[in-house]
């Protein structure tokens, strides 16, 4: 007999944790496991990805995140946060029993959440007799007093039956590595083969024949270090004039929403201007267009990464960077944060280059030197997959999964 897992997705755009839930999905043994999918936006993208892989999934709506991660959170210095902060806590409890509604309906034998955003959903998901799995994917941000990361871990530790998070440092944070099981995101070897050739992909952006090739995989995101990059950028062009940035999901669209809208006239008049506008304006006036490539989300991420000489993930918050363990699998040398998370995924000096976060002297030297050391570059990419075959298999990690799911029967 079949188990059901109601996995519900917290995504608004296609990217990481996305991906990562696909390929555990993937890995299920259809005849045991019968995955149905909830997403919480109506992001056709979103739902096609999963319905692409014959896996039922729908939009369930009035199911909205509580955000407070390294990744997004509402400090009360912001007016548009505080807006935002105050939405979300006057939907918390609709939220949830919107989820419990859900819940009954598909009637699931284990709900398992993608993210720790979807606090509502653990309270909606524990008025029924269902047992939870509770995926961290994301640091908790520490906050102004601790107040909001303190109540994200009371339910946590009361709600979760069971509790998975991606890295040791995620962990540690939000239980003092007194709950939960580590299970790191994993890899489909089958697509992250090292031995693509990645020609075409240079060819279809235009990029020089000797061009040296550095990929981000953070779009815009703050957090990941769009700007800390970009600057460092400058100092590596002057010493490897043959450098091309490419930065995944970096083209901008404007949604034409009034909040938008309003942010993108008033923030400038203020001398600050949006993100885009700030990212926009960075590469203009150093001159950056003929070598800083902002693309569209790419679903074809194992042929970027192997057009690239070096992936780059400057991380100015924790986080686990699922760029670079696929970096290791398509044998390309990282530079990345010496921050949590990142951490647990670089050995210093042998897959890759750790620097200091937002360093960027520091940033730029150590591109320049993977760029311009061939021989360098090749060892760290060849230890990177010996680690990622090791670490970071699909078997082992979705092994890992099902063993908790077996244990709540």
């Amino acid at each position: 007999m079949t188990k059901r897992i109601l996995y519900i997705q917290h995504a608004g755009a296609l990217g990481g944790s996305c991906m990562s839930l696909l390929y555990l999905i993937q890995g299920l043994n259809r005849s045991v496991y019968e995955p149905i999918i909830a997403c919480i936006h109506p992001t056709p993208e979103v739902l096609d990805l999963y319905k692409a892989a014959n896996i039922e999934t729908f939009y369930w709506p009035n199911i909205s995140p509580l955000e407070h991660t390294t990744l997004g959170w509402a400090p009360l210095y912001n007016p548009l946060a505080i807006s935002k902060f105050v939405k979300q806590v006057l939907h918390f409890l609709p939220a949830a029993h919107a989820t419990q509604a859900l819940v009954e309906h598909v009637k699931p034998d284990i709900v398992h959440l993608n993210s720790l955003v979807l606090a509502p959903s653990a309270v909606g998901v524990k008025r029924t007799d269902v047992p939870l799995v509770w995926h961290v994917r994301e640091p908790v941000h520490p906050g102004h007093f601790g107040l909001r990361k303190r109540i994200l871990w009371y339910l946590f530790m009361k709600l979760a039956d069971e509790g998975i998070f991606i890295s040791q440092y995620d962990r540690q944070q939000l239980t003092d590595g007194t709950k939960g099981s580590v299970v790191h995101n994993f890899i489909n070897f089958e697509a992250f083969d090292h031995t693509i050739d990645g020609v075409m992909v240079r060819s279809e952006l235009g990029l020089p024949a000797n061009a040296k090739v550095i990929l981000f995989l953070g779009g815009q995101s703050v957090v990941k270090g769009i700007f800390p990059l970009l600057r460092a950028m400058s100092f590596v062009k002057m010493q490897s004039p043959n450098a091309h940035l490419l930065v995944g999901a970096g083209a901008y669209h404007f949604s034409g929403r009034v909040l938008s809208r309003v942010a993108r006239t008033i923030l400038p008049l203020i001398r600050f201007g949006t993100v885009a506008q700030r990212v926009d304006k960075l590469i203009k006036v150093d001159g950056m267009q003929p070598y800083v490539h902002m693309l569209e989300w790419r679903s074809d991420m194992p042929q970027l990464l192997a057009a690239c000489d070096v992936l780059v993930f400057p991380s100015i918050e924790p986080h686990f960077a699922r760029p670079v363990i696929e970096a290791g699998a398509m044998k390309k040398p990282v530079v990345a944060s010496r921050i949590g998370g990142v951490e647990e995924l670089v050995i210093d000096g042998e897959t890759g280059i750790l620097v200091p976060p937002s360093n960027i002297e520091a940033l730029a030297t150590a591109l320049v030197k993977i760029l311009n050391m061939t021989d360098e570059a090749s060892r760290m990419g060849t230890n990177g997959l010996e680690q990622a075959k090791r670490r970071f298999s699909a078997e082992m990690n979705i092994e890992a999964t099902t063993t908790i799911y077996e244990h709540l029967q």
